[in-house]
């Protein structure tokens, strides 16, 4: 999803000249210097005294500085937390923080959180309390000058950190951690930011178990999240970024990508799914979209005469699996980002990316129901076509990972790390809720 942020934040066009020139300061001409420099007027000056033309100069905003709420802002994030050791499953974490910019390019960030997973070996699940202090660098003001109301920003950020790790089978226990990562800030409404904060985590968990494969009890962890910022100073970051609002409503199969799903006929393991969506275009290229819904598919059949690892003879039937689903999208238009003409575009290719949340419920005959609360990822590609006015028609194949982490075997005390790659095909209906421009001809005829 971050790439999408990035192909947005580019320039449409390129600048017709590109050349950057140096002038001589004058310290006694009022007004601003926009001549060629040189290499005769270079000549008795030194290059203290040189500057960019004023046209390639960064523009800056006003920073306002006042009291404590200005520049103060306030960060809601959850996402999966995913330590990189076999010994633990992912789980979900909630963050909250709040933060101040002490100047255009210098801000702090405070805040704290809570995640839940399990020990697989163990099958034991884990709580994790912490709390994180960051520094943020504003890597956009300072390329291309402050402005509080940009549609996209970087801020490179780095921090450190302490935890406590508790458990119902071990004494609860307290680690240090250190972090760093960025944060890409998407203004979508008045005073409101979407944050998308991937963070590389270094964690220990003093425990200290000689059995986990882990180095010293370090731990190497993927954090952070994606959520909203707030501003409390919505005298200065109170503008609205403007776009058009849509809606899309879509359904259609899906079904998992695995071993077990080959064993199954094609057509036997197939289930149907169905979701609606609310998004805004905030420029001809890149969207934003919600979209919530609901999906099965079998992934597993028992044939006549099957037995479990104990001999028992199993019964008969498919078995199914089920998502209840949420997801944030970033959406890019390949057309509209090669696209010179102003107004709706008839045919449109979007990238959408971004994380998926729900539950998973999960038959099956050899283990125990598996229900499971996931956060994974999810990307698509959207093939739509105008076909009036603001309503399109599209076509979407996605690709959805689900991580969760169950007993091995029925009987089991140990769990492992799996996830299921589901593989869906949707046909739907888009409407863009746009002003059209009255043509000419259309103006003439009511004159």
């Amino acid at each position: 999803m971050v790439s999408l942020f990035l192909a947005a934040a580019l320039p449409l066009g390129a600048q017709n000249d590109t050349v950057t020139v140096a002038v001589p300061v004058d310290t006694t001409q009022t007004e601003p210097v926009d001549t060629v420099f040189t290499e005769t007027a270079m000549l008795g000056h030194s290059i203290s005294g040189l500057k960019m033309q004023p046209r390639y100069r960064p523009i800056n905003q006003p920073f306002h500085k006042g009291g404590f709420l200005a520049n103060t802002f306030i960060v809601v994030t959850g996402a999966p937390y995913r330590i990189f050791a076999d010994n633990y499953s992912n789980g979900p974490m909630l963050v909250g923080s709040i933060g101040k910019w002490l100047t255009p390019l210098h801000g702090v960030q405070l805040g704290g959180g809570f995640s839940t997973f399990i020990d697989n070996y163990e099958a034991d699940r884990m709580g994790l309390i912490m709390v994180r202090a960051s520094y943020l660098f504003n890597l956009s003001s300072m390329v291309s000058g402050y402005d509080p109301n940009r549609l996209v920003e970087f801020y490179p950020m780095a921090g450190v950190g302490a935890s406590l790790i508790v458990a119902s089978k071990y004494p609860a226990s307290v680690g240090l951690s250190a972090h760093m990562g960025v944060q890409v800030s998407m203004h979508v409404f008045p005073g409101v930011d979407l944050v998308v904060e991937p963070l590389l985590e270094i964690q220990k968990d003093g425990r200290k178990l000689t059995r986990m494969d882990v180095w010293r009890g370090y731990m190497l962890a993927l954090s952070g999240g994606v959520g909203a910022r707030i501003a409390l100073d919505r005298e200065h970051y109170g503008s609205d970024p403007g776009g058009d609002w849509f809606i899309t409503l879509g359904g259609g199969a899906q079904l998992q990508n695995s071993d077990l799903e080959r064993d199954i006929r094609f057509a036997q393991a197939i289930g149907p799914h169905a979701a609606l969506g609310v998004g805004r275009y905030y420029s001809r290229c890149f969207a934003l979209r919600v979209q919530g819904g609901y999906g099965y598919h079998y992934w597993k059949e028992i044939k006549e005469g099957d037995r479990d690892r104990y001999g028992n003879l199993l019964e008969p039937g498919r078995f199914k699996s089920s998502y209840y689903f949420a997801r944030l999208e970033g959406g890019l238009d390949f057309v509209g980002l090669f696209r010179k003409k102003e107004g709706l575009a008839r045919f449109g290719a979007t990238l959408f990316a971004g994380p998926e949340a729900g539950v998973m419920l999960k038959r099956d005959p050899y283990k125990a129901d598996i229900r499971y609360p996931y956060v994974g990822g999810t990307a698509a590609l959207q093939l739509k076509v105008r076909i009036w006015r603001g309503l399109g028609f599209y076509l979407e194949p996605r690709v959805s990972i689900v991580p969760y982490s169950a007993y091995a075997f029925k009987t089991s005390t140990v769990n492992r790390n799996y996830y299921d790659a589901v593989v869906s095909a949707s046909a739907g209906l888009e409407y863009r809720f746009v002003k059209m421009k009255k043509s000419k001809s259309n103006i003439n005829n009511n004159n």
